[in-house]
Parts: C-alpha cells; sequence; structure tokens
C-alpha cells in the first residue's frame, strides 16, 4: 500500500473514498499517514489533508525560486480550470433544482443531465458556454450528446468526477472537489492581492495557505 499511495501522490493525484477506496482507508490510519508523510519529506513534499478530510495530496513542504516554476505551472492549470469546473457545478444543481453545491461522493446521473439539457433551452445555452472556455472544450460535434461527452471528459481528466457504473452511465465527484472549495475560497480572500509582478507572486506562492494547495 505505501508504494502505491506514495507513487500516486507524487503523480499529482488525489487519493479519496471515490477514486481510489483502499488507499485512501489505508492512510486513515495515523501511522500510515506518517510514514508516507516522512517519505515525501525527504523530498521536499508533504501529506496534506483537504478541509473536510475528503482527500489526500501532496503538497511543498517551501516554495522557493526552485520550485518557482513548477508552481507556476499548477496555478496557470488551476486559473484555465476554476470557471469550467463552476461551470459543470452550476449545471448540475440548475438540473437537479437545487440550492446546495455537489459534495464529494455526490452521484452525477448522464442520462439524466443529458435529456435535461436537450428539452431545456437554458441548460442548453449554459452547455454551448464550455466553448468559450478554450479548445479543450470545442467540439466538432455540436449536439446536446456531443458537448456534454465532452464537458464530462474533461471533469474526468481533471479528477474531479469518476466513473461509478459504465452500464448505468453513472459518475461520482472525487473528494477533489473539496480541494476545488477550497482553492475558491482562496482566490476569492486573495483577489486584490494576486498581481502580475515577480514581487506579488512570490507572496502569493510563499504564503501559508498556498502551501497547503499547491
Amino acid at each position: 500500500m505505501f508504494d502505491q499511495a506514495a507513487m500516486r501522490l507524487l503523480e499529482g493525484a488525489f487519493i479519496c473514498e471515490s477514486s481510489a477506496p483502499s488507499l485512501f482507508r489505508w492512510l486513515d490510519a495515523e501511522e500510515n499517514r506518517i510514514e508516507v508523510d516522512g517519505y515525501l519529506r525527504k523530498i521536499g513534499r508533504q501529506l496534506t489533508e483537504t478541509p473536510n478530510g475528503h482527500a489526500y495530496y501532496a503538497t511543498w513542504v517551501r516554495i522557493g525560486s526552485d520550485e518557482r516554476a513548477e508552481v507556476k505551472r499548477v496555478m496557470v492549470t488551476i486559473k484555465q480550470t476554476v470557471r469550467p469546473v463552476v461551470q459543470f457545478l452550476t449545471l448540475c444543481m440548475d438540473v437537479g433544482q437545487s440550492d446546495n453545491a455537489p459534495s464529494p461522493g455526490d452521484r452525477v446521473d448522464y442520462s439524466h443531465l443529458l435529456i435535461s439539457v436537450t428539452e431545456n433551452p437554458h441548460l442548453l445555452e449554459k452547455l454551448r458556454e464550455f466553448g468559450s472556455f478554450g479548445k479543450e472544450y470545442a467540439v466538432a460535434d455540436a449536439s446536446p450528446k456531443g458537448m456534454l461527452d465532452r464537458v464530462i471528459l474533461q471533469m474526468e481528466k481533471a479528477g474531479y468526477l469518476i466513473l461509478l457504473n459504465r452500464e448505468q452511465e453513472a459518475y461520482r465527484f472525487t473528494g477533489k472537489l473539496d480541494y476545488y472549495y477550497q482553492l475558491l475560497d482562496f482566490l476569492m480572500e486573495n483577489e486584490a492581492d494576486i498581481k502580475t509582478d515577480d514581487q506579488a507572486d512570490q507572496e502569493v506562492e510563499g504564503s501559508a495557505e498556498t502551501r497547503r494547495l499547491l
């Protein structure tokens, strides 16, 4: 279990009940977390848990000049995913007619989503808006199914969805969604402080909260 957990964490994966249940339960044991964290710290990383305990992931112990290029790459990826994920969460809420944002472990019924966006012009327009988020969401097939398939694929690739049952076309939100909500809070709280100059980048990247995210 140790080797599997360490490898996945170093690959940037989030270990949660949905994506890797056996590894997640293994990490729930304090002695196992200590062992993994000790190994990660030897190479400048540390084991981190999302705010509500839905997932484990690896972050930098210290963000200095040597890690700056990697941090910038991660920050660019984060900024690129913020709007599409918000749009998908909103779409799911609208389809489910719910005021509550999805939580890790919540089920996503593909067929219900498809029927809803096909029959509701407002939801279909929300689906079309994904095309403005970049080439990752561009499709040759502009049918509701073609667009929804593309969105689901990108949510899977980003690690926020995992296939639960292929026959039933059911998906589940992963524990990474807990991290995403933490990220949104961080961005909103620090919006005024996130500047484009190098000094501002160093301040944001070097903060304790940023180290929890990266």
